[in-house]
């Protein structure tokens, strides 16, 4: 990638996060790279083509990321663990005010952002799903399909109503407590121990 264009690219999505989408100007993206707004418009068409490149770079780093947990020889109960981890730092930057601006302002990119995520969930969730019953840690008659397309209602699908508001599952509490009764609905008596041993060292 060019350095120019990645330094645009990684600039609008930090200013996103900072300010939300709608606020964010191509001036001010050109003025925070220290490039003329011309030189800008060489890299990008114009500001929905920026905000495209600005999630498709975002999303291939957080792929990049889960890949490389994959990678790391964990059981599955410790992959889960590692991707837990790894949501809570993304949490810790997420900007509501662009989950908003998306919907209002973006509806089209914001679909097309929903069914890259969705498609990652279930990817990732069929992988670990598959790979804890071959090492006897998950229970071997649980539907994976259908348990992998329920994690991607929860993490991706958003379903609001007067009773169920996202914002109460957005903290880490939340996610601790879905994550871990994900877990133990799925987990055979040898994968409840290394669960309960993960939770304790989790915990401290």
């Amino acid at each position: 990638m060019d350095k120019v264009f990645q330094n645009i690219i990684k600039t609008a999505a930090e200013l996103y996060k900072k300010f939300g989408l709608k606020s964010v100007t191509m001036d001010d993206v050109a003025r925070e790279c220290m490039i003329s707004k011309k030189t800008l418009y060489k890299y990008v068409n114009d500001k929905i083509d920026l905000l495209k490149q600005a999630f498709k770079f975002e999303f291939s780093i957080q792929s990049n990321l889960f890949e490389s947990i994959t990678e790391k020889g964990l059981n599955a109960v410790e992959e889960v663990f590692e991707i837990h981890k790894h949501l809570i730092k993304m949490l810790k930057t997420h900007n509501p005010v662009i989950e908003h601006d998306m919907m209002k302002y973006y509806p089209v990119i914001h679909r097309e952002m929903k069914e890259k995520s969705a498609k990652q969930v279930y990817k990732m969730m069929l992988q670990n799903l598959k790979k804890g019953i071959e090492e006897g840690l998950y229970y071997n008659d649980i539907d994976i399909e259908l348990v992998a397309k329920q994690r991607v209602i929860f993490q991706v699908q958003k379903i609001e109503n007067s009773i169920v508001s996202f914002k109460e599952f957005t903290t880490p509490h939340a996610l601790r407590q879905m994550f871990i009764y994900h877990l133990r609905a799925i987990c055979s008596p040898e994968g409840l121990k290394i669960l309960n041993e993960k939770i304790n060292e989790f915990d401290n």
